[in-house]
């Protein structure tokens, strides 16, 4: 089980880094830049999943409260990219903490009357993220020609 739960978080770790290295050298206005009609932008996607982590790990999985990050993809004017991204970097960390301390992936979690295990949990973490990851490597290229890890 330890082998499987390493492996999940790997995974994640991996997805994450990916995400994070798609900020890297922006501008706070390159961040914050659409190129696609939704008006998502790279700084958008980190704040949401910064949301992500907190409501599905902090929330869900260890029964507290959603307090990081916005669901929203538009990002105050006020906030930094700089905030963003330690913000992030928190709540990855926050959430890795969490799956340590329960530490089973078969662990029984219930949220809202609806019954999750923590791998459950991990696998809509991966999913989410991966998606978004791959919207932020999109959104990179299409600013700077930057693609790929």
């Amino acid at each position: 089980m330890k082998a499987e739960l390493d492996a999940l978080v790997s995974t994640l770790d991996s997805l994450r880094e990916g995400l994070l290295k798609k900020l890297a050298g922006l501008s706070e206005q390159d961040a914050r830049r659409t190129t696609v009609p939704s008006g998502t932008s790279i700084a958008g996607l980190v704040q949401h999943l910064t949301f992500v982590e907190s409501r599905w790990f902090e929330e869900v999985a260890a029964g507290g409260k959603q307090s990081r990050g916005s669901r929203s993809m538009q990002v105050e004017p006020t906030v930094t990219v700089r905030a963003l991204r330690a913000e992030y970097k928190d709540a990855c960390e926050a959430s890795n903490a969490i799956v340590a301390s329960i530490g089973d992936p078969a662990a029984p979690i219930l949220f809202n009357k609806k019954r999750f295990d923590l791998r459950t949990i991990m696998l809509i973490a991966i999913t989410e993220t991966a998606r978004h990851a791959g919207h932020a490597d999109i959104i990179r290229e299409q600013i700077d020609g930057k693609a790929g890890r």
